[in-house]
């Protein structure tokens, strides 16, 4: 690679997302070049600076070729870029370099933020609709005497079964034991899903109500051991209480 090419590369190394070939040709570079060696400390102090701001984000290696290709392409840029080329050269190769890692790292996260909020009122979304359904049952369970102050909701598809569980209150499990849904219809219990409430008693599940079981009479959860049973031996934690 020429001097420039390498010089590229600097902002990639003070980042460590240069691949290993790249790395050894750097460094060999960097052994007789100075100024390239000055600029490289200068960025890593950059990016230890903007790693007590913004959480680290390794760029993707699409985006990385991306940048290197653009760069070495000679392409004339759009306006948008031609006026950040402007401010970057006017401010120096180094403050460039520690302004495209910058930007790099603040696009980034702000991507992944912006993707993880959509995703997550997508899915809220989604489950205001599926709980507002006509369809929808909702049963509420009660703690027993094990755990007064538990409590849980089952909501599901009287037709195809989906099913959502809402756990508050729940307390923790003993070590070696879950807790563990049953759908309990004619006096048989079926087996549902087995789960562990998070530390503050709460937690989501998914869960999917066999035919058999979408006419329960009874919806119960028990202490099982980890991993379930394929019928109840543990104590009644909470039981059914209503049916919506």
């Amino acid at each position: 690679m020429s001097h420039e090419e390498l010089r590229d590369l600097l902002a990639f190394a003070a980042l460590d997302t240069l691949e290993s070939g790249e790395a050894r040709e750097l460094a060999a570079h960097l052994a007789s070049c100075p100024t390239c060696t000055g600029e490289l400390a200068a960025l890593r102090d950059a990016v230890g600076w903007m790693g007590v701001t913004v959480a680290p984000i390794t760029p993707p290696a699409e985006l990385r070729t991306r940048i290197l290709r653009s760069a070495r392409s000679g392409r004339k840029p759009g306006a948008a870029k031609r006026a950040l080329s402007r401010t970057l050269g006017a401010v120096g190769g180094l403050a460039a370099a520690a302004a495209v890692v910058a930007l790099t790292m603040y696009s980034l996260g702000l991507a992944e933020r912006v993707h993880t909020m959509e995703s997550q009122l997508a899915a809220e979304r989604e489950t205001a609709r599926f709980l507002a359904s006509p369809d929808t049952a909702t049963i509420v369970l009660a703690g027993t005497e094990q755990a007064p102050k538990a409590r849980m909701k089952l909501a599901y598809d009287r037709r195809s079964g989906r099913a959502l569980l809402f756990g508050y209150d729940v307390p923790p499990a003993p070590q070696g034991k879950s807790y563990q849904l049953w759908f309990i219809a004619g006096g048989t219990p079926l087996p549902g899903r087995v789960f562990e409430p998070d530390a503050t008693g709460r937690g989501q599940w998914s869960e999917e109500v066999p035919a058999e079981g979408r006419g329960a009479a009874v919806f119960a959860v028990t202490l099982e051991p980890a991993g379930g049973a394929t019928a109840p031996t543990g104590p009644m934690i909470l039981k059914s209480v209503s049916l919506s």
